[in-house]
């Protein structure tokens, strides 16, 4: 069986190991299963059975990481977004009055697109044509939304009337249990433990139970009753295709979809790993689709499965065993359960401190017109908590300080289409 995985993803000739990718895809998998219920919780708001999107997330995670693992070999994890469930809720059923099934249908036809942009070499285009600032600007955006996802979950920094956001009570159980979790995992991270983000999770839940974040005096074990879920697989409904909302809701998605999924991954990838990028972005495509049809959000590149990339994780096995661990999360729910946001939220903080090091290195700060355009970027990603809106930013304003600094010759072609699409997409979005 070793024998057989080994070969089938290609481990050692990427630089691997069969011990290094399970370690990796734990550690993956620790860090995203608790989308399962956040995914469920949010979309239950927009009129959905809670428990109906429960098994819905984590058959649509298992398929996409397998696939993931099967046709790219990527260590990269899919898995619904936390942006992805919020414009579903909020924006497709809240602002735009669709349905949910109508919704499911507008993800649907996204994924096909992105697929089609994919295949045809689009995609491909879209990145020779970007900028190195702007690519590295994308990276480094992604780390700190990362940070800041994490100070936010783990209840250290705080919305503010007066000053949008404050720190909280770093003495509350909740930021103390991100504070105590994150000061061992920078132990074991600085001192290279081998598995030291499995063993932060580890130890983070203890310490979140002394803390009285996760409450175990009234757990209980229940296997999910599957006589009582209502009906959520092809529940797609096309009814609304016609009308111009429809059309300006599949186009606000796609943006999200395309370009958040793109600076993620061109973020995570190593140079050697970007070769096959076509295909990792062909099966988040069609992972999108699979959210469709079994009735789920729009998955994206998992920004958590940074984490077991950090501890090693080269092939698509890391990706493959996140798809297999998922299937049994049906009857592991109460335990993921146990493991709280501000846990994850310390693993979140290193790795997005990595990650925005790395990328910061790569723009380039003695000149005005290049690196203005990338720090409004990052800070835009942060302070829109929205990667797409971020990056839209970036790229109107490095065409218009270029222009007009008179060094036309560094905007393409496409660039100027990106910039008229980006446009596009905040017209339609606000007015």
């Amino acid at each position: 069986m070793m024998g057989l995985l080994q070969e089938l993803f290609r481990v050692k000739e990427k630089g691997s190991s069969l011990r290094t990718e399970m370690l990796a895809s734990a550690t993956s998998f620790f860090s995203i299963v608790y989308i399962v219920a956040v995914n469920a919780l949010i979309l239950s708001q927009a009129g959905m059975d809670y428990n109906s999107v429960v098994i819905a997330t984590i058959l649509t995670t298992a398929v996409s990481n397998i696939l993931m693992g099967l046709y790219a070999n990527s260590p990269l994890i899919l898995a619904p977004g936390m942006s992805d469930n919020a414009f579903f809720t909020y924006i497709l059923v809240g602002a735009f009055a669709f349905t949910w099934q109508e919704s499911l249908s507008i993800i649907f036809i996204v994924g096909l697109f992105f697929f089609l942009l994919t295949h045809f070499n689009v995609v491909d285009l879209l990145l020779r044509s970007i900028p190195v600032t702007l690519i590295k600007g994308m990276s480094a955006g992604v780390g700190f939304f990362l940070i800041f996802l994490g100070l936010k979950n783990g209840g250290i920094i705080v919305s503010s009337e007066g000053t949008i956001v404050a720190l909280n009570n770093i003495f509350q159980p909740v930021p103390l249990t991100l504070l105590a979790t994150l000061l061992v995992g920078l132990i074991l991270f600085v001192r290279n433990v081998k598995g030291n983000f499995l063993l932060t999770i580890i130890f983070g839940v203890l310490i979140s139970i002394a803390l009285g974040v996760t409450d175990i005096s009234s757990f209980s074990y229940s296997f999910i009753d599957f006589g009582s879920l209502e009906p959520f697989i092809f529940q797609l409904n096309f009814s609304g295709v016609l009308s111009m909302d429809y059309w300006v809701a599949v186009f606000s998605l796609l943006i999200l979809v395309v370009f958040q999924n793109l600076g993620t991954q061109v973020s995570f990838l190593t140079s050697e790993q970007l070769k096959v990028l076509k295909r990792t972005l062909k099966s988040n495509a069609l992972s999108v689709m699979a959210a469709g049809l079994l009735g789920c959000s729009s998955t994206c590149t998992s920004a958590e499965g940074a984490t077991g990339i950090a501890v090693g994780g080269r092939s698509g096995l890391t990706s493959f065993m996140v798809g297999v661990y998922f299937l049994f999360t049906i009857a592991l729910i109460p335990f993921i359960a146990l493991i709280p946001l501000a846990v994850i939220s310390a693993l979140l903080i290193i790795v997005g401190s990595l990650l925005a090091a790395n990328n910061l290195k790569g723009i380039n700060f003695d000149d005005f017109t290049e690196y203005f355009p990338a720090i409004l970027m990052v800070l835009m990603m942060v302070l829109t908590f929205n990667i797409a809106d971020g990056i839209g930013w970036g790229f109107i304003l490095y065409t218009f300080i270029k222009v007009f600094s008179g060094d036309r010759q560094a905007v393409s072609k496409m660039m100027y289409g990106l910039t008229g699409i980006f446009v596009l997409y905040f017209l339609l979005k606000f007015m």
